[in-house]
């Protein structure tokens, strides 16, 4: 049985992935990183604490879904613990990146901004069209639409993608951005490659929060037992 702990239990994205850790037989949720000492809790299968360290060594595993300004610190200690580590945590800088790319020299570090396993395909796909039309006139956009409440923009998504695009075309074409921040809207992106008379549209829709959380434990259960190293969730799919 894989023990996971989770950073960020309180939160939307939390509570999704606590939902589907219930639903497995081959994983446990065994503690969870709570911001309100009211709520922490102690039983024979979960500790719920404020404590980061707690939580850490509680688990076999971590999944962060915190703050941008967190992570950095979070992953530190998982490293001195020496515990493996999903990031899921948007926003993050540079900086605050190069912090697990040095944290994956000692354990293994998985950073997926979007742990949607169906992300990963677009990438994939994204990354092979701007190859096939390297040579050719195109512009490409990438347009990303979330819910009002996320912060940044263009999203860690919009970016990944368009990472993918300059993977593909080694740096031909450079894509702009495009954003909406309104509603209730869970995800979703767009990859627009617009020649002379003619378009390609890439689209990938997330209509459930669930999906993400899916993913960061499917993540998790992939990341027991890996080597030291940097990984996404392009790994977990084998690509």
């Amino acid at each position: 049985m894989i023990r996971i702990g989770l950073l960020g239990y309180s939160g939307r994205m939390g509570q999704a992935i606590a939902a589907d850790i219930a639903k497995r037989t081959n994983c446990q949720l065994t503690a969870g990183l709570v911001r309100d000492a009211k709520l922490m809790r102690t039983t024979e299968t979960l500790l719920l604490s404020t404590n980061v360290d707690d939580v850490i060594k509680a688990s076999d595993v971590v999944i962060d879904f915190t703050l941008a300004s967190a992570t950095p610190d979070f992953v530190s200690r998982a490293t001195a613990l020496g515990k493996a580590y999903v990031a899921g945590t948007t926003g993050m800088d540079e900086k605050a990146v190069a912090v697990l790319k040095d944290a994956a020299c000692k354990i293994p570090v998985l950073y997926a901004p979007n742990t949607s396993l169906s992300l990963a395909a677009m990438k994939q796909i994204t990354a092979l069209t701007a190859k096939l039309l390297r040579h050719f006139d195109y512009d490409v956009t990438i347009h990303d639409e979330h819910h009002r409440h996320k912060k940044e923009a263009p999203s860690g998504t919009a970016q990944a993608l368009g990472e993918a695009v300059l993977r593909g075309n080694n740096g031909a074409k450079i894509p702009t951005y495009t954003a909406i921040r309104a509603g209730e809207i869970v995800g979703n992106h767009d990859v627009v490659f617009a020649g002379n008379g003619e378009i390609i549209r890439l689209h990938h829709s997330v209509t459930d929060r669930a999906i993400f959380a899916r993913g960061a434990v499917d993540a998790a259960l992939w990341m027991h037992g890996k080597k030291v190293g940097f990984y996404g969730m392009d790994d977990v799919l084998g690509l």
